[in-house]
């Protein structure tokens, strides 16, 4: 009970710190989605799409034609967070909402953040099994749980900041690794299962860590450990992957070319990011002339442990005293892995490519596994091992100090780390539905489809989110994790308006939908405002040009300043 009330107790401070850190979004909660316009609207598609189907019909749920029409697409590779939108449901059936646009939004972002309160409580109670000191298991949860790399994904990415089943899955395991209870096993391989549905990234970053693990302490007992670990290890593994099993099955048998794509030297974590103030810092601005030349995007770069944390560790690494703290060099040994893994094929520094192969080279030949194309992600294992050494070093050195000098410390270290993770610049996305989907909706003649122009990666998620929230219209345009095969948007021709209007009218595409302020989908990649704003004024030109255009070859239906509806046949 007492054990009970203590996890209360950081549970409640957990609550506490989503408010201040994300308030900013309580105003808009059911009107906007977090995060700027990128991915985070084909996250919100998805949240849509599953509710829909399970509250229709669930069968042939991995393939649909509501996008890349009407060929349809293969969703099996697609990145669904199972776990939060099976969850989604659930709470909609239990308390009777239905799927209006505003409730969808609501709990598509409450899902957002609660993960930050799960995912620091799985660290919390990983770190009681280290350190006696509540203080610092709390800290060490935060620094999981509310990392930069953990906010940087929820402005973008439901499924990779689903962190909840990670933390959970290495408290079994190695709570079973002591005990040897049955059911700790069980629990195990049911987390690594779910922490899987959650990011298809985490299965295989939960495999690095328990190979690790078998390897760190054979090495170290200088014995193959058959019994001890490595049977127990495989058979939470096997147990894993059979729960997995039907949709691992299934993404094998349908894996071919399309469904590799490259990012293995790009989406990585540049070795000064560890401690370059990242783009959602309070001190952004003094990080920008660093971060800037760093490769990817900015929350794929972001991997800042903070000030703090770095000191600490590395406080520890160069005094011999603290080589006597039990089990912490298992944990400095998984930072420095999965560094290694979140830093890509090729060492980056600075933004510059440094000649020095890393491990993940090797697994962009191997099949399957070639598919984790954005390493960076790897650094989720970086985080919650730095909790857990962070809280171990500062409980060893504190430990005889007197109680008021050791507090003080111990404050004065969580309100650096609290500061230091502060976001800043939190971006929403408003859900705005233009006039032109009504019309369409209005339409009963048949089945039928709509094409979205101008297309390109970032628009073809607005037109998803727009999907969801606006009409069901099935729609030629489409933005998923992997296309296994080609549509009627690979082979449109763009060039001769016969053809096209004879393509689209044997596809069923009877309405276009030009929409004359496209998403700028190079805004986050340069790095000066003027240069981007006069960017978003010549895309807005080119739409309004090629509004202009197709009403010469197409029956004009609706023309507002946001878009013109035109249509192909009657």
């Amino acid at each position: 009970m007492k054990s009970f009330g203590r996890t209360a107790v950081a549970g409640l401070i957990y609550l506490l710190v989503i408010f201040i850190f994300f308030h900013v979004y309580f105003g808009s909660f059911s009107t906007a989605l977090i995060g700027p316009p990128e991915d985070n609207m084909q996250e919100f598609w998805n949240t849509w799409y599953m509710q829909t189907k399970l509250d229709a019909d669930p069968s042939g749920l991995l393939h649909t034609d509501k996008i890349f029409y009407p060929e349809g697409a293969s969703l099996v590779y697609h990145s669904f967070s199972y776990p939060n939108l099976v969850a989604i449901y659930l709470v909609r059936c239990v308390v009777g909402l239905g799927t209006d646009v505003g409730t969808l939004i609501f709990l598509h972002n409450f899902f957002l953040l609660i993960s930050f309160f799960f995912g620091a409580l799985g660290a919390y109670l990983l770190t009681r099994l280290y350190v006696r000191s509540e203080a610092l298991a709390v800290l060490s949860g935060f620094i999981f749980g509310f990392s930069p790399f953990h906010l940087a994904h929820t402005l973008h990415h439901m499924h990779v900041s689903a962190i909840t089943f990670v933390p959970f899955f290495v408290y079994f395991f190695l709570r079973y690794m002591r005990e040897k209870k049955v059911y700790l096993a069980a629990a195990a391989s049911v987390m690594w299962a779910l922490a899987a549905l959650s990011c298809w990234y985490y299965l295989v970053y939960i495999g690095y860590f328990v190979l690790f693990y078998y390897v760190f302490h054979a090495v170290k007992n200088r014995s193959l450990m058959p019994g001890e670990t490595l049977l127990p290890a495989a058979l939470i593994t096997f147990f894993a992957l059979f729960l997995l099993s039907p949709l691992i099955v299934t993404m094998i048998l349908q894996t071919g070319a399309r469904s590799y794509l490259e990012g293995h030297d790009f989406f990585v974590a540049d070795l000064l990011g560890f401690i370059t103030f990242h783009p959602y810092h309070l001190l952004a601005k003094i990080g920008r002339p660093l971060y800037s030349h760093f490769q990817g995007n900015h929350w794929e770069m972001t991997v800042y442990l903070g000030l703090a944390n770095v000191a600490v560790l590395l406080f520890a690494l160069f005094k011999k005293y603290c080589r006597k703290i039990e089990n912490l060099g298992f944990f400095q040994a998984g930072i420095l892995l999965f560094m290694l893994l979140a830093l890509g094929s090729w060492l980056h520094v600075g933004g510059y490519r440094v000649w020095l192969p890393l491990p993940t080279l090797l697994t962009e030949y191997i099949p399957v596994l070639k598919n984790v194309r954005t390493p960076s992600r790897a650094v989720i294992f970086v985080y919650l091992f730095t909790g857990v050494s962070v809280a171990m070093i500062a409980e060893y050195f504190l430990a005889g100090r007197k109680k008021i000098t050791a507090a003080a410390a111990v404050g004065i270290l969580a309100i650096v780390t609290f500061a230091d993770f502060f976001p800043t610049g939190l971006d929403s996305t408003p859900v705005v539905c233009p006039p032109a989907y009504a019309l369409i909706n209005e339409d009963r003649a048949g089945d039928f489809g709509m094409i979205n122009l101008p297309a390109g990666y970032l628009q073809d998620n607005k037109y998803m989110m727009q999907q969801a929230a606006c009409s069901p219209v099935p729609m030629a345009n489409g933005s998923i994790g992997r296309k296994l095969a080609p549509s009627l948007i690979d082979t449109l021709d763009f060039s001769d308006f016969e053809a096209q209007k004879a393509e689209l009218k044997r596809g069923g595409i009877k309405y276009i939908l030009i929409h004359k302020k496209p998403a700028d989908e190079t805004v986050y990649y340069v790095h000066h405002d003027r240069h981007t704003h006069l960017h978003r004024l010549h895309r807005e030109e080119l739409a309004r040009e090629m509004a202009a255009e197709y009403q010469r070859h197409y029956q004009l239906v609706h023309e507002d300043e946001m878009t013109a509806l035109l249509q192909v046949y009657h």
